[in-house]
């Protein structure tokens, strides 16, 4: 008699709340979707200084193609797009001849690939001892 009860109320429960039960999750094919654990692995120091930083983090933007919807050269900022999702990189002095570059999503949402951000600092660990000069 119990487990009559029990089958039949989870029967009404099934077919008065469908979409709690059988719910879709729907992801369109061309995204790629990975929480990103937030454990430091969007901030890097380098050893360089932060105007060679941002010309190289500028630099790395550039060749992947992301688009770079500003840049604050006095705060040491830039807001870029990359797949559909906007991006801060901030560039600031750790000491003497050191930088420090962080990268967050504008959003504050994690869910992307962190493939996307591990380039850019792959580009600029490559290209770290190029110096860049000022032309009139």
């Amino acid at each position: 008699m119990k487990k009559s009860t029990v089958i039949l109320l989870l029967l009404s429960i099934f077919t008065a709340f469908p979409q709690c039960c059988f719910a879709e999750n729907i992801i369109p094919a061309n995204t790629v979707i990975k929480t990103v654990s937030t454990n430091g692995a969007f901030a890097k120091s380098y050893r360089t200084s932060t105007e060679n930083l941002m010309y190289l983090l500028l630099s790395a933007l550039n060749e992947h193609n992301y688009s770079i919807e500003e840049i604050q050269f006095k705060t040491g900022s830039v807001l870029f797009k990359a797949y559909t999702k906007e991006f801060i990189a901030s560039v600031s002095a750790q000491d003497g001849y050191n930088s420090f570059i962080k990268i967050i999503p504008a959003d504050n949402v994690y869910n992307f690939s962190p493939v996307l951000i591990q380039k850019l600092h792959t580009y600029i660990d490559n290209n770290n001892k190029a110096s860049f000069q000022k032309l009139l």
